[in-house]
């Protein structure tokens, strides 16, 4: 799979026909962790001109308000739960709403899904490294063991319907090179947070 913007990914992951959502969490509320460390804005690497801007506030019961700012000026908004696995950290991400074309007829936007997206967060500092999933090689992965995770396919669209320990337990398989996860992307922080809460606490 070649290598794309993975701030746009994010933006726009579960509007895209390639893209494979969940429809169950990622996460068990055994699974979550606050880690301070995260909030803030977060911008693309060694893009000093107009980058791509990540930032995450604390939301309740240890969730986090994350807006994604595009270059265009295009944003957005996600409720997002930090959440580890063995030693690796991830982030589950939802969309707040679908509403992404400025033309498209209200039922369109509404009977869109608003699937569970996973990132694999190997760091997150002194840079933030985000790993978003290899959608081409999980799509050609379930093509070929369509037993291996549970899923509905309509025309070129996959959604996931696994539950959600067997979500874990592909990822966990699958976290090798050149598998689920792209190469890791680096953020460096833009702004600070005075208020940080302190270090990762498993809830």
């Amino acid at each position: 799979m070649k290598k794309r913007n993975f701030i746009t990914l994010a933006a726009a992951a579960v509007l895209l026909c390639s893209c494979i959502p969940s429809v169950n969490p990622f996460y068990t509320d055994q699974d979550v962790v606050f880690d301070a460390r995260l909030l803030g804005e977060w911008q693309e690497k060694d893009k000093s001109d107009n980058p791509d801007v990540w930032k995450f506030e604390s939301a309740t019961n240890n969730t986090y308000k994350l807006t994604v700012t595009e270059k265009e000026g295009k944003q957005g908004r996600f409720n997002a739960h930090l959440f580890k696995l063995k030693q690796e950290y991830f982030l589950d991400l939802i969309p707040d709403d679908c509403h992404y074309a400025t033309n498209q007829a209200d039922l369109v936007a509404a009977s869109m899904f608003p699937g569970h997206l996973l990132v694999h967060v190997p760091q997150i500092e002194p840079e933030l490294k985000l790993a978003f999933f290899d959608f081409g090689w999980l799509g050609k992965f379930i093509e070929k063991h369509p037993k291996a995770l549970a899923h509905h396919k309509e025309g070129d669209h996959i959604v996931l319907t696994a539950g959600t320990r067997d979500l874990q337990r592909f990822v966990l398989k699958h976290l090798g090179e050149d598998e689920l996860f792209e190469k890791p992307d680096e953020m460096i922080r833009k702004t600070n947070n005075s208020s940080r809460r302190g270090p990762a606490v498993p809830q």
